[in-house]
């Protein structure tokens, strides 16, 4: 009797390792995907951003249009 309580411990315990495995290679996919992500979106605000300061110079009140 005891030692079908240990087995199925010990069989929980294995299940809940596997369970945690798994949430761990979701957990890194997604962090993977969110550092791609984040870098594109640098990297569009960096295309956005230069073109808005050029804008600026030639005429300072033309990003106020796109502001409304």
């Amino acid at each position: 009797m005891a030692a079908d309580l240990l087995t199925m411990r010990v069989a929980d315990a294995e299940q809940r390792i596997k369970q945690t495995e798994l949430a761990l290679v979701l957990s890194e996919k997604m962090v993977a995907e969110n550092l791609a992500l984040s870098s594109r979106i640098r990297s569009a605000r960096r295309r956005v951003v230069k073109p808005a300061g050029r804008l600026t110079t030639i005429d300072p009140t033309a990003l106020k249009q796109f502001a409304q």
